[in-house]
């Protein structure tokens, strides 16, 4: 199963095929997001679930929410650590021994996927 990483863009180019002509506007976004998570001690949950890698489930109002956490983005680094490498377990403890500031970067799954090469880009 092929995910497209830009569908409502793919769906517009589409729409657009027998046009004589279109107006692309390109607006800057940075791939990879800076996420400060403020953790006053181990007895607030962190409010998301990570498998490999990946943030799957967020606790909604969370501090984790509150944040910026994003599901579907894949964890870069934990407070300047790179993670991409990591496993799981490993992923898992840096976070849930983590308190105070924590800094985490992430970015889009499919994003992640096309920049390492597990996924090829679908041109039209």
């Amino acid at each position: 199963m092929f995910f497209h990483p830009f569908p409502i863009s793919f769906i517009l180019f589409q729409a657009c095929r027998n046009q004589t002509s279109v107006k692309l506007a390109v607006v800057d976004c940075p791939p990879v997001i800076e996420v400060l998570i403020r953790r006053p001690s181990l007895q607030y949950q962190l409010g998301f679930s990570v498998q490999d890698g990946v943030i799957c489930s967020l606790l909604r109002g969370g501090i984790a929410e509150r944040g910026g956490i994003r599901v579907d983005h894949r964890i870069i680094e934990i407070n300047g650590q790179s993670v991409v490498a990591v496993s799981h377990e490993k992923i898992v403890h840096l976070l849930a021994s983590s308190v105070g500031d924590i800094h985490i970067r992430t970015m889009p799954t499919s994003v992640f996927r096309l920049l390492t090469g597990q996924e090829t880009p679908n041109y039209i």
